[in-house]
């Protein structure tokens, strides 16, 4: 499972997108996106968009609460490399891999992700 060449979206554009699937008191701090898919960064979990078919009417969305990841690494951009990557990786499930643009801000996304996964 992965997302490639994902850009940076405004926190806005995913709650517009898929707000209804945040609780109450959820809040977006970060949001990446491809052509269809989405990963958001809340304050109490990470949420994958999985959009599906040709219409793209079915989506599937994975769930998963900090507590849950075990451990994350974060490559930035070099000079020839056109994206950064990420990968979550959870107990009993294949890592979660993603790709995003050059200019994303991996060293905030790499505080967030180590903050939260502190607790």
């Amino acid at each position: 499972m992965g997302l490639l060449n994902a850009t940076t979206a405004s926190p806005d554009e995913f709650v517009r997108a898929h707000g209804h699937c945040l609780v109450a008191g959820e809040e977006v701090s970060v949001a990446f996106k491809t052509v269809r898919d989405w990963i958001a960064f809340t304050n109490w979990r990470v949420i994958h968009v999985d959009v599906q078919g040709i219409t793209g009417s079915k989506k599937q969305y994975l769930s998963i609460p900090y507590r849950s990841i075990n451990a994350f690494a974060i490559e930035s951009a070099g000079t020839f490399d056109l994206d950064a990557e990420i990968k979550i990786f959870l107990s009993g499930h294949p890592p979660i891999e993603f790709k995003i643009g050059k200019n994303s801000d991996v060293s905030g996304l790499q505080l967030l992700m180590a903050q939260k996964l502190d607790r």
